[in-house]
């Protein structure tokens, strides 16, 4: 009887932490990128929706980053100026995302979710203003991704008042 009990606790709670995910995500502009992102990180089945939101901001820091690092290697191959300016721009937005917009708005989440929507409102900004340095962005899906991730979060921390 207990091993019945145990198992059907563990069931309800699995299911209860989908609904979670379901329920967060089916509020937000991109449901189903929500979803997969959240379903993909094996500490969501734990967390509350502070902790979603902060899943969801670490996989925007690790997307950031990434975009950052590609940038700066088009930054060392290209020879076009106009190009190579417009990458300084992103390269300068996308440092500041990683090294203060993003770790503030993670650390602000359920304390200061005003500081949390001012910040991830900014990295939706800083990926707004890159992609708009180009005629042709050479970024344009990356800096789409890094936009819906953060309006993601942006949807939840408004939420969580």
């Amino acid at each position: 009887m207990p091993l019945l009990f145990c198992s059907v606790l563990f069931t309800l709670t699995y299911y209860s932490r989908a609904d979670l995910i379901a329920d967060t995500c089916k509020k937000t502009e991109y449901p189903n990128l929500c979803i997969s992102t959240l379903r993909s990180n094996p500490d969501s089945k734990t967390a509350d929706v502070e902790g979603l939101v902060r899943i969801i901001l670490k996989v925007t820091f690790a997307r950031v980053n990434a975009t950052l690092d590609r940038v700066n290697d088009l930054l060392k191959k290209t020879k076009d100026r106009g190009l190579k300016q417009s990458l300084v721009i992103c390269a300068s937005l996308y440092g500041d995302a990683v090294n203060y917009e993003i770790p503030r708005a993670i650390q602000s989440v359920g304390k200061d979710n005003f500081t949390a929507r001012t910040e991830t409102t900014a990295i939706v900004d800083d990926a707004d203003t890159c992609e708009d340095q180009f005629g042709e962005s050479p970024i344009t899906a990356e800096n789409n991704i890094i936009i819906q991730l953060a309006i993601i979060a942006l949807g939840i921390i408004n939420r969580l008042g």
